[in-house]
């Protein structure tokens, strides 16, 4: 047991070791220009939002930029968002999201600026990863119940293992500087230990779950494990970066099963032909 503990330790921590924040510093600082179009009082009360409060000292709305530089509103910026017809100002905040997502956009570049969308950009980053994990996972009908820290599976497994896991390392850097921390991984180490130290419980509650699937644990089944999984480690750091503390052995069950019940109507779409 011991020796299998050290095994897993020491595999998480040479997948560890090769994570390069570049990647990730460099969709921080991508540059991006949003233009806001509409009545004084609704831009200011959408910026409002989009800034978390913030005042419109900086604002410059888009009819006055074209007038000023005879430019089409198109060549200047990368979104142009009518205020005066959304319904409430909240509503800017999932249309500029999903207009940069659809564009591929890194994401955590509007949450460092704007961080009015830090909420909706990390579920969204947790979601993309988790989905993609459950992809991989059942293309390669990985073996292993809970891939995170690398545990123990068959050697033709490793590769997967690995993969799913820097994804999810990946994601974690990303979640921490959509908060505004530093994306380098030796910073960021205590809190990445705090909360995927807690792997090896949802490993095991991974595993009580997966017995009640139907058919045993099959392609799907290991598709909605990843996927819980992912989720559950992705809304754990989100907690983390959002309260300073770790969540309880109770949150993180809580966590995990509310995952699963979402891993759940996911695996409805992955049924389909």
């Amino acid at each position: 047991m011991i020796r299998e503990k050290l095994s897993q330790l020491t595999h998480w921590w040479n997948v560890v070791k090769e994570l390069s924040p570049k990647q990730v510093e460099r969709e921080l600082l991508t540059p991006f220009r949003i233009a806001l179009v509409g009545q004084p009082d609704r831009v200011e009360a959408v910026w409002r939002v989009l800034t978390a409060g913030a005042g419109p000292s900086q604002l410059q709305t888009a009819s006055e930029y074209v007038e000023r530089f005879n430019a089409p509103v198109s060549e200047e910026f990368d979104f142009v968002l009518g205020c005066d017809a959304l319904e409430v100002p909240q509503d800017a905040i999932e249309a500029i999201v999903d207009h940069f997502q659809r564009h591929e956009f890194p994401l955590v570049a509007l949450a460092r600026v704007l961080p009015g969308t830090r909420d909706l950009v990390v579920n969204r980053i947790i979601e993309d990863v988790a989905t993609l994990n459950a992809g991989l996972a059942m293309m390669s009908a990985l073996p292993s119940v809970f891939p995170l820290l690398g545990l123990l599976a068959p050697p033709a497994a490793v590769a997967d293992m690995v993969l799913l896991t820097k994804n999810q390392l990946l994601m974690v850097l990303r979640v921490a500087a959509a908060f505004g921390k530093s994306p380098d991984w030796k910073q960021r180490l205590p809190e990445i230990a705090s909360v995927l130290g807690a792997a090896f419980g949802w490993r095991a509650l991974a595993r009580q779950l997966a017995g009640i699937v139907p058919g045993g644990v099959g392609v799907v089944a290991k598709g909605m494990i990843a996927y819980a999984g992912t989720l559950t480690v992705g809304r754990a750091a989100a907690w983390y970066y959002a309260t300073g503390k770790s969540p309880s052995q109770a949150e993180r069950e809580r966590l995990y099963r509310q995952a699963w019940e979402e891993a759940r109507e996911k695996s409805q779409q992955w049924h389909q032909p």
